[in-house]
């Protein structure tokens, strides 16, 4: 494997989750706030060079703003929350 390439990749879907064209892909079907949510909390992981659970994501989406877990859970598998490891990765596995 060309490790080179996996992380320009991996750069890449960073990107592409932050950006404009994100939200505008998935706001219709989620919500703006409901993407926002999600790139404000990638955007303070890369930052702080902290990781994030996905169950960080989950409590933030259904107990600070009310979200369905079922919506939540449809995101992520929508999106391949696995795309985005190490930045979030899943701590209930």
């Amino acid at each position: 494997m060309d490790y080179n390439i996996e992380l320009l990749e991996f750069f890449d879907q960073l990107d592409f989750c932050l950006s404009l064209r994100f939200k505008d892909k998935w706001r219709h079907r989620y919500s703006e706030h409901f993407i926002n949510i999600f790139q404000e909390r990638v955007l303070k992981a890369v930052e702080s060079q902290k990781p994030l659970k996905k169950s960080t994501l989950v409590i933030a989406y259904t107990k600070k703003h009310k979200y369905d877990i079922d919506i939540v859970n449809d995101f992520f598998d929508v999106i391949d929350l696995s795309l985005y490891y190490p930045v979030i990765y899943d701590d209930r596995k």
